[in-house]
């Protein structure tokens, strides 16, 4: 299973692995899944932005079949949190917009992004 070295206990500092293809995999649909509700927000007169809390949802809840218990699922919220910093923070593939909410920033796709 992809909850496989994972511990019971989670804590600030624990260590969480993913590969590579997991990695892109999760950020691919966060990616493409912001790029379509850009897109419906400038047909519209919505806002283009994300909250990070929106994405961990909605990743969840498209994943929900997979997820084995209550565990897994807290595995999988801590590393989609972690998948989006990196996004964020490393690959600069989001744009956190300044919305006053440090821990629950608006997000956007950086305009310039390919995906692979």
């Amino acid at each position: 299973t992809g909850s496989s070295g994972i511990n019971a206990e989670y804590g600030e500092g624990e260590n969480l692995r993913i590969t590579f293809e997991e990695y892109k995999k999760v950020s691919n649909m966060l990616i493409l899944h912001m790029r379509e509700f850009e897109e419906k927000s400038r047909e519209g007169a919505g806002e283009g932005a994300l909250k990070k809390q929106e994405l961990v949802d909605w990743y969840l809840q498209h994943i929900e079949d997979d997820i084995g218990g209550e565990q897994e699922m807290i595995a999988k919220k801590l590393v989609t949190e972690k998948v989006l910093e990196r996004l964020v923070k490393v690959d600069n593939v989001l744009l956190e917009i300044d919305g006053g909410d440090e821990e629950d920033p608006w997000l956007v796709v950086h305009p310039n992004y390919i995906i692979e």
